[in-house]
């Protein structure tokens, strides 16, 4: 059973628009058929970006804390990193899950 094609995973902030229509598939040297990054660059970026949504988030917390934030914008920018971490750990999870599989198949 082929797998289908991993898509890149946009920012929190980008729209779903920007996703639709594009593809992901890995060639053999490591990048997209289109010429995009790999699948391991794809991976970093995106942690890269969960750690700055959560240093976002942080950093909301403590200006709301101190009086000097906005305690609205505080509580979406914290949303905002707990969504990103629920979809990462999932992400991580079903990973896990299907080299666990893969691991498993009947030489």
């Amino acid at each position: 059973m082929p797998l289908p094609p991993v898509i890149p995973l946009p920012s929190i902030g980008q729209g779903a628009s920007q996703v639709a229509g594009t593809g992901g598939a890995s060639g053999a040297g490591g990048a997209s058929s289109s010429g995009g990054p790999s699948f391991s660059n794809s991976m970093l970026n995106a942690i890269d970006s969960l750690q700055n949504t959560q240093a976002a988030a942080t950093s909301q917390q403590a200006q709301a804390a101190a009086g000097q934030g906005n305690i609205a914008q505080a509580m979406i920018t914290t949303a905002r990193a707990s969504l990103a971490t629920q979809v990462t750990v999932a992400l991580v999870n079903k990973a896990v899950t299907a080299f666990t599989e893969v691991m498993n198949l009947p030489i």
